[in-house]
């Protein structure tokens, strides 16, 4: 890690990647951009060039268009949130420091990378779960941590984590507590989470009919392709959708057991 990042993160507080790890980062707002641009290339010979020759009309693809780019634009908040460092104010040493990595490390499996003085970083490996991973990051400073956890950059598809990323920052910071106290380790109880707050209802309340908006969408772009490429892409519209169902339905049911 280049210390000139470590400084800019420390003062913005967010999280610093390389540039292809942004782009694996933000790939969901890219693919969704993607998708909306088809639409838009339709309006523009539609409204341009007079060769437009699909069937939906200027309404529907104003429609598309537009829901396409605020969603995307939602997507993209979410995706920035989640570079934002939790900051914690705690007095502890490095035996504690590092009995806390420890600890985690034995409890959820972390693969430490670096572990410097002000600087650490691990990951989380794929384990048969719905995420495939997470990048786990911590900057030390007197008497404070900055903590970050995101779906790991170097994977595919790093959107879903599944509650892996409170679960690391959670985990590792009762572990840390545990090792002030000089409490010895025991295994971590982690209390049910509400699935079904006031947010996550909102959000399901949106993402459910447009996801099978998306299905649908997905359809119609392989059945009426405008080239190879459209077509394409209405499968990965239909993944995409099916996918996130899936996940978040699975998520539920797990919550049950």
């Amino acid at each position: 890690m280049k210390k000139e990042w470590i400084k800019t993160m420390k003062v913005k507080k967010r999280l610093r990647l390389s540039f292809w790890r942004y782009i694996d980062h933000y790939s969901i707002v890219l693919f969704m951009l993607f998708i909306t641009g088809l639409f838009a290339v339709g309006l523009f010979h539609k409204y341009v060039t007079g060769t437009y020759t699909g069937a939906l009309s200027s309404k529907e693809l104003l429609t598309i268009t537009g829901a396409g780019c605020t969603l995307a634009f939602i997507l993209y908040l979410i995706q920035r949130k989640r570079l934002k460092f939790t900051e914690i104010t705690i007095q502890h040493t490095e035996q504690h420091f590092q009995e806390a990595v420890q600890r985690t490390v034995s409890a959820l499996g972390w693969i430490v990378e670096t572990n410097g003085k002000d600087f650490f970083r691990a990951y989380r490996p794929w384990n048969f779960t719905l995420s495939w991973g997470e990048m786990i990051t911590i900057i030390r400073q007197k008497d404070k941590l900055l903590l970050n956890s995101i779906c790991d950059p170097n994977q595919r598809w790093p959107v879903v984590s599944a509650g892996w990323n409170k679960k690391n920052i959670h985990t590792f910071l009762i572990h840390l507590a545990d090792a002030i106290e000089e409490i010895p380790a025991a295994q971590i109880t982690n209390e049910p989470e509400n699935m079904w707050t006031f947010r996550r209802i909102a959000i399901r309340f949106f993402a459910y009919p447009f996801s099978i908006f998306l299905i649908v969408m997905g359809i119609y772009m392989i059945s009426h392709p405008l080239s190879m490429g459209n077509a394409a892409a209405g499968f990965g519209v239909i993944l995409a959708a099916v996918f996130y169902m899936y996940a978040d339905v699975k998520l539920l049911l797990d919550k049950k057991k």
